[in-house]
């Protein structure tokens, strides 16, 4: 395998990690996934910075992989303590990755198309989240859609169906695009019920003793 390969299979291995916690404990394990969260969009802000000045692809250089980490890092540590600056960047980043995946499927393949929509979808979600002071039903839909879309994106990449410079274009590269998106959706659905399932028996648990 070589080290493109290898680049594909790592990054497999995070997305789909991420994707299981999202789509299943996206609702339970807030404090913590803001956390994360945090650190996994500092993680490709770094490295996206960087491709930017020296082009070529993304972790495809050393110093790729330090910004990534330090990126990781920093935001990751913001996130954690300051609980609102998480709540903003997690919810952002779910959006961004919800408004990308929209725009993939309504046929958009165009970078600067796709970077707005998923601003603009990012920017309304942490305005509707800051107004409704975050409601459980919303973290819970943002987090398991946004899992289920890394979850399937990391499939993608282990069945090479795509590789890491194709993955804001996973859903329109990928064929038949629709068994990927119906994928998404049964991942999202079986997510949402378990989150759903969990939270209702909380409360049961603490009347119950």
């Amino acid at each position: 395998m070589n080290d493109s390969g290898m680049n594909d299979v790592v990054l497999a291995l995070i997305l789909l990690g991420l994707g299981v916690v999202l789509v299943f404990w996206g609702g339970a394990a807030l404090r913590t996934l803001i956390g994360l969260a945090g650190a996994f969009v500092g993680f490709f802000l770094g490295a996206e910075l960087v491709q930017e000045r020296v082009g070529g692809e993304l972790l495809g250089t050393t110093w790729g992989w330090v910004a990534a980490i330090a990126g990781a890092i920093v935001l990751g540590i913001l996130a954690y303590v300051w609980y609102w600056l998480g709540v903003v960047i997690w919810v952002g980043a779910m959006g961004y990755v919800l408004g990308v995946s929209l725009a993939n499927a309504f046929g958009a393949d165009e970078d600067w198309v796709l970077t707005t929509v998923g601003l603009v979808v990012a920017a309304l979600l942490v305005l509707i989240a800051v107004a409704a002071s975050l409601p459980s039903l919303l973290l819970v839909a943002v987090s398991a859609w946004s899992g289920a879309i890394l979850v399937v994106t990391a499939a993608m990449l282990l069945f090479g169906e795509i590789d890491e410079r194709q993955i804001n274009h996973a859903f329109r590269v990928a064929e038949p695009s629709w068994l990927w998106y119906g994928a998404a959706a049964v991942v999202f659905v079986v997510g949402l019920v378990a989150q759903l399932g969990l939270t209702s028996r909380r409360p049961a648990q603490s009347v119950g003793g």
